[in-house]
Order: C-alpha cells, then sequence, then structure tokens
C-alpha cells in the first residue's frame, strides 16, 4: 500500500498491520518527527513495523552523531538518493524473511555503560534477541549455554582476554562460523589489525550510529544464512561445511600466517568421474552426489578436515595430517570409500578423481593453492579416473631468452587474448580517512589449460618481449570497465584502479581507444583511475605530457605506482597532473621515522594522495598510522579475490 499523509498511515496501518514500512523521512510535515509518529503508529495500530528510510537530502555538515542518535530510532535499512529499487527490494526481502523465521540471538560483549545499552536497544528495537555481558571471560559458557547466532564484541575490552575469546569461538565445533563484529575506538590502527588477524567478519569505529551498526548486523547474518548447512555430524566429523568464500579466507589466513606448520596440510579436489555407460552428469545429478561425497570426506577425514565446501563442479577440503604419508592414506581411503556410497536412484555407482594441492612450496593466496588440487584432479581424469595425484606447483618458468619456453608462454598469451584464459581479480584499496568510494585495484592472472592460476610475471615479461603489452592492456581496460559499468548499473559509486603499461602511452591510438571505451560504457559519471610504473612514465614523459591532461578532461585520475623519495619521481608527480601516489613495496617495508613521514607530506604537498601497498602484517601498519597516508593496500588487508565483496563501511579508520 502506498499513501501520502501521516494519517494515511495511521488509517493504512489500522486495516492491514504492515511488516515493512518505507518512509521518506526529510517529506515529514514541519514539527512532526519520526519518533513521535512511530511511537503512534504502535499506540494506534498496535504494530511496529521494520523501518526503512529514504532520505532525498543529505543530512546537514553541523548534525552530530549523538544528536543524530537521539532524535531519529534506529532504521532496518537507511537508502540516499539517487534510490535505486533493486537494493530496496532486496532488504524489503530481508525484512520479509525475518516475519516467519525465529528471532535470532545477539551476545554483546562490551563494558561501556551508556553506549552499551543504546546497542542493545537499537538492536532489541529491531526484532533481535539480546543479551549483554561486559566480563569476556564469561562468554563462552554463556555461549555453549545458549548459542548466539552473532557476536558483537568490544576490543577496548583487555587484549589478552578479546584475543582468547575469539580464539576460543573460532575452535569451537558448533559456533566457529558465527560472525563476530567489532567495536573499537577510532584512533586504534593497530585494532584494525586486530580484526583483520584474529577473525572478525566486521569492524566499527565508535561512536556507533544505531543504522550503521542494523547495517552491519543484518548483512552478517544474512552471508550467513546464505552458506551452506552443515552435514549431519553423525560420526563426529570435524570441521562444518563451508561456502567457497569462508574455505577461501580461511586459507588465506593459513598462508599468510607465517608460523611453520606443526602437521603437513593440503588442499583436495575431489570431481566425479563421467563413465562412458552413464554419461556425464548432469547439474541436478550432481547435487544429489556432492553431499555425499562430502559426508564421506568428514566420515574419513575426522578431526583432520578443516573445512569443506563445493567449488566449480566439484568438492574442495582443506586437510592436516601429522605427515604427509598420512594425507596420501586419507586421500586413497576418500578414493575407495566411493564404492560404499548409497546413491541416489538412477545412479549404479561412481569412481572419484581426486587431486592434492600441496602447501609446498608456499603459495600466493587460496586461489592459487586450490588451483594445483584443481588441475591434479583434471590430470588424473584424463589419465583414465579413478586415481590420486598430487601437485606441488607449476612448472618454473624457464630462464630468460629460452625460445622454447616463450613459445609455449606466448601461445598461452596469445589464445587468452583471444578466448578467456585471462581473468580478473580485485583487492580493496582501504581507507584511513573518511572516504565514501569503494576503491579496488584491478589485477590480472592467466590460467593454463591445465587449470594453473599465473601471476603477471610468469607471462608479461614473454608478451613484451613480444610486443603484446598493448593488445592485454587493452584487454583488461575494456573488461575491468564492463565491470565498472555492473557497479555504477547497481547503485554502487565503486572506483577501480586499472593498469596500464608504458608501451600503452607510446600507441598513437591510445588516448582515443580510452574515450571511445568510456562513451561506449556510458562511463562519463563513474570513470575508472589509470595506474603507470612510475619509471614507464619517467622514459616517456613526453607522451605523458600531451596524454595525461587528455586523461584529466575526460575526468580520469592518474596513479603512479612505484614512487619513492627520489628528486626525479618527485619532479615528475609536481610537473603532471597525478591524483594518488603508490608508494614502491621496498619503501614500504622500512617506513619508520621522520623521513618517511617528510615523503608522505612532500607528496601532499604536490596534491597526490599517498597509498601504502604490500601491507603483510600488521605491524606495518602500525608503523604507517602515524605518516599521514590515505589509503593501505596489500594481502593484509584482503587477498585478490574474484569478487567485489570487501566490507569498506566497516573497515574504514575514522
Amino acid at each position: 500500500m502506498s499513501v501520502q499523509t501521516v494519517a494515511g498511515l495511521m488509517y493504512a496501518a489500522a486495516i492491514r498491520k504492515p511488516w515493512v514500512l518505507i518512509l521518506q523521512t526529510d517529506a515529514l510535515p514541519p514539527g512532526r518527527s519520526l519518533a513521535a509518529i512511530l511511537e503512534r503508529l504502535q499506540e494506534t495500530a498496535g504494530t511496529s513495523p521494520r523501518l526503512i528510510r529514504l532520505v532525498a537530502q543529505p543530512s546537514s555538515p553541523g548534525a552530530s552523531a549523538a544528536s543524530g542518535r537521539a532524535t531519529s530510532p534506529a532504521a532496518f535499512a537507511t537508502f540516499q538518493a539517487p534510490f535505486d529499487a533493486a537494493r530496496i527490494w532486496a532488504r524489503v526481502s530481508d525484512a520479509l524473511a525475518q516475519r516467519s523465521a525465529r528471532a535470532r540471538r545477539v551476545l554483546v560483549v562490551d563494558a561501556a555503560p551508556a553506549e552499551g545499552a543504546e546497542i542493545v536497544a537499537a538492536l532489541s528495537a529491531a526484532g533481535l534477541l539480546v543479551e549483554r555481558l561486559a566480563d569476556p571471560q564469561r562468554a563462552m559458557a554463556v555461549l555453549e549455554q545458549t548459542p548466539a547466532d552473532l557476536i558483537v564484541l568490544d576490543l577496548n575490552l583487555p587484549q589478552d582476554a578479546v584475543r582468547a575469546l575469539t580464539a576460543a569461538i573460532r575452535r569451537h565445533e558448533s559456533l566457529g562460523e558465527v560472525p563476530i563484529i567489532f567495536l573499537s575506538a577510532p584512533l586504534g590502527a593497530d585494532h584494525q589489525g586486530e580484526v583483520l588477524h584474529l577473525g572478525g567478519d566486521e569492524y566499527l569505529a565508535r561512536p556507533v550510529v544505531g543504522e550503521r551498526l542494523l547495517t552491519a548486523v543484518f548483512e552478517c547474518l544474512a552471508q550467513r544464512a546464505a552458506a551452506p548447512d552443515p552435514v549431519p555430524d553423525t560420526v563426529g566429523a570435524g570441521a562444518p561445511v563451508l561456502s567457497r568464500t569462508q574455505l577461501i579466507k580461511r586459507l588465506d589466513g593459513a598462508i599468510l600466517d607465517r608460523a611453520a606448520p606443526a602437521q603437513a596440510q593440503a588442499v583436495l579436489f575431489i570431481r566425479v568421474d563421467d563413465a562412458p555407460a552413464r554419461g556425464r552428469l548432469d547439474a541436478a545429478g550432481l547435487d544429489a552426489v556432492h553431499p555425499l561425497i562430502i559426508e564421506l570426506v568428514r566420515r574419513c577425514a575426522g578431526a583432520a578436515q578443516r573445512g569443506v565446501c563445493r567449488h566449480d563442479g566439484g568438492v574442495c577440503a582443506w586437510v592436516h595430517c601429522p605427515s604427509e604419508p598420512q594425507i596420501t592414506d586419507l586421500v586413497a581411503a576418500i578414493r575407495a570409500g566411493a564404492a560404499t556410497l548409497v546413491l541416489p536412484s538412477g545412479l549404479t555407482g561412481i569412481t572419484l578423481s581426486i587431486g592434492i594441492g600441496s602447501f609446498e612450496p608456499p603459495a600466493d593466496n587460496a586461489l592459487s593453492l586450490i588451483s594445483r588440487a584443481w588441475a591434479a584432479a583434471e590430470e588424473a581424469y584424463r589419465a583414465g579416473g579413478d586415481r590420486v595425484l598430487r601437485r606441488r606447483d607449476p612448472d618454473p618458468p624457464a630462464p630468460p631468452g629460452v625460445d622454447t619456453a616463450d613459445e609455449l608462454t606466448l601461445r598461452l598469451v596469445r589464445d587468452a587474448l583471444d578466448g578467456s584464459g585471462f581473468h580478473l581479480v580485485y583487492q580493496p584499496i582501504l581507507s584511513l580517512r573518511k572516504s565514501q568510494r569503494e576503491r579496488y585495484e584491478v589485477l590480472l592472472r592467466l590460467r593454463t589449460p591445465e587449470g594453473e592460476i599465473l601471476p603477471p610475471a610468469a607471462f608479461l615479461p614473454v608478451a613484451a618481449r613480444h610486443g603484446l603489452l598493448p593488445a592485454v592492456d587493452r584487454w583488461v581496460l575494456r573488461r575491468a570497465l564492463e565491470t565498472l559499468r555492473q557497479e555504477r548499473d547497481a547503485g554502487r559509486p565503486t572506483l577501480l584502479v586499472i593498469f596500464q603499461s608504458g608501451a600503452s602511452l607510446a600507441e598513437p591510438d591510445w588516448i582515443d581507444w580510452v574515450r571511445a571505451e568510456v562513451l561506449r560504457l556510458d562511463l562519463i559519471r563513474q570513470r575508472p583511475v589509470l595506474e603507470f610504473n612510475a619509471q614507464d612514465v619517467l622514459a616517456a614523459e613526453d607522451q605523458a605530457r600531451v596524454l595525461f591532461p587528455e586523461l584529466g578532461r575526460l575526468g580520469i585520475e592518474v596513479c603512479l605506482a612505484g614512487v619513492t623519495d627520489r628528486e626525479d619521481l618527485l619532479g615528475l608527480i609536481a610537473r603532471r597532473p597525478i591524483g594518488t601516489a603508490k608508494l614502491a613495496r621496498d619503501l614500504i617495508g622500512r617506513a619508520r621515522g621522520a623521513e618517511f613521514k617528510s615523503l608522505v607530506e612532500a607528496l601532499h604537498r604536490r596534491h597526490a594522495r599517498v597509498i601504502a601497498a604490500g601491507i603483510e602484517d600488521p605491524e606495518t601498519i602500525g608503523r604507517l598510522w602515524s605518516s599521514g597516508v590515505d589509503y593501505l593496500q596489500g594481502n593484509f588487508i584482503q587477498f585478490p579475490e574474484e569478487t567485489l565483496n570487501f566490507q569498506f563501511y566497516a573497515g574504514v579508520v575514522e
């Protein structure tokens, strides 16, 4: 139902009690507060609907967070103009889904009396069952007695207690996947590292405005609800069934942990073989068989299994064993166990091809590790199936100058340009200041026919030697701009940083091609940032002198990568319109003291924002915090992923 006046709202609510109320709050009559309207709605119609606020005008700059909390009731969701109907409907669907669902429980562990009470009140008003504790040492006992669907944890509590509680939750068999939202004072860069390292799902800096808290809470609950349900644990199996994203997150954390593992570990990829008599299993058949394989893995692996999920038409599992031979024995037991499965009607028997992806030598990220196992499984299948193969790493690249090696890599690059061998991944660039734009760097990968995922260093030098860099650049830019168009159509103000080589600067028609692509995709209002290597620009400054102003006229910002304190680079930034400077990684490694801060200040004086990339540990964040850098990027923030799903609103350090 749609109404235009407050009186109409009261009349409509009395006839049909609404579960969801979508209200444009700045269209209310003067002097009519939202709190008073909702209170009257409760009194006259006996209903407290889920409130979705539409705000056509931004709030005044002088309005404080405290006054906003005092005068504006907590909303289920808030949208600002221009309104995106699809996103609003998604939140309406979430609210409607709660109507028949059980009330979800939230445990708040917070020692701040006043704000803790506000948090409890906001969550309770949104229909959640809330319990609050001030002592983190009591939390596990409470959780084991009454499990929660989400935990809000104050990082300002004693750090040893917070660390111990988080670790206990993540190790717990039934609580390990419960989302944790960390709260902290806005001035702790070390806390930001704690969130990413301890296993938190979200981070909110205090003071926490009710709407921001509720958005984070309901998004975490929705993600948890979307994850696959755990397989029934009939034999004491280990970790629960995970979503693909959850498994990748866990593997990335294990790769990032530099401590030597006490046990051997590997990723397994299990695919069902196609038999000539049966033909290829269709999607429905695989949907019926995969849960049986997951149960088989859990039964055989027990406590050795750290996570399992469905992935790319098969089953992917992460296992720990005391030794490599025991991993081999475990995989053999899984393969043999296929004969014991009780299959759905119409299936007469299956065999499995299993690939083992070893953790040694170390992989760059979870996707590379999974690709080792996937490639081994595919090789096992092509060899006849019903067998196990181990793969440690792709064949090492041949020494530069060897023609035969170039021929193989060159063929892969040319095939990728013509087909689908290239694909893009995205790494978030996290703001250390208040920023409304979600920034990602676009990174290129190459998948071989065997399924290996190769980083740029493995193939771009060959492309450069054979004059293919401009073609690769255009492939990347075209696909990235298409992604940017999708983000724009979805109402997300995403900003993509896209690398282009110095070879493209030398192409006479490059700027015309860029302009045509921007116009073709109608990206006049949401344009990319183009990134160039500083040394490339120095070597081609004549071209840059002409092209960079042209990019500026298109509204495209330039980012310069590999910046150091060299005078020629600082002079280049002073002469050319450089919007962002990304510091060289070796410079980040020794980032400390007044000298580093002086460089950042020099770049700011040249009107360039500063990105510190290559962040691999929390200590580096601490060193950078007081230097004045504007953005952080690196695997410690998040490994590159195939989706744009980083929670920026929870990651911005205010």
